[in-house]
């Protein structure tokens, strides 16, 4: 498909003359993904501004698994274009079929390529927390449930994410929300992390207490 070929290369000056010649540039594949979706999950930032600005792609549609572009650069760590998405007042709250929401999918994306190659820990952390920050801020509710009863920070801590579990606990997430299988947070930790993660929700614990 030519309209495809353009976007995942970041040919915008194909895409232009595409949309000089009558093409209609917000077209769904067999999948109901439109070309925002397909720039979002590549990182085309350039083409996803090009589509939101000349062809006023809606932004917020969702594919037949009721994926919005925002869950596309979400769920791949595309933090330049999540920030794009984000700037243009996006809705955070839109759930999948299986009721997974963006937060679901904010994974850090192998810590968000560790912000442009820099090893630096602090920076990668105030990242996070700037992202997590924004998409509750856009509506994603942070105890949200997924099919199998999980939150987000059920997903953060069985996946080894201990930054974003912290950051998740700022947020107010329910260190007690059980899944579907009667299972805690702290329940999916793994055997190496289980511990760190049960000082981390302790000591959540004890700061309310004493709030």
């Amino acid at each position: 498909m030519e309209i495809r070929a353009a976007v995942k290369t970041g040919d915008v000056t194909k895409l232009q003359k595409l949309l000089d010649t009558g093409v209609h540039l917000d077209t769904k594949d067999q999948d109901e993904r439109t070309p925002l979706h397909w720039a979002c999950a590549s990182s085309r930032l350039d083409v996803a501004e090009f589509l939101l600005e000349q062809v006023h792609a809606s932004i917020d549609v969702q594919d037949d698994a009721k994926w919005t572009p925002l869950m596309s650069a979400v769920s791949a760590g595309y933090n330049d274009v999540l920030g794009l998405l984000l700037s243009r007042g996006v809705d955070a709250k839109f759930a999948n079929v299986n009721r997974q929401i963006p937060l679901h999918y904010h994974k850090g994306g192998g810590r968000l390529f560790i912000v442009w190659g820099l090893s630096c820990t602090y920076i990668v952390s105030v990242w996070l927390a700037a992202i997590i920050a924004q998409l509750v801020d856009h509506g994603a509710k942070v105890d949200c449930r997924d099919v199998d009863g999980n939150t987000p920070l059920h997903l953060a801590i069985s996946e080894g994410y201990e930054d974003i579990a912290r950051y998740l606990l700022d947020f107010g997430a329910d260190r007690s929300a059980k899944n579907n299988e009667e299972k805690r947070c702290v329940d999916l930790a793994n055997f190496a992390f289980k511990a760190e993660i049960h000082a981390i929700v302790s000591k959540r614990k004890e700061c309310d207490v004493h709030l």
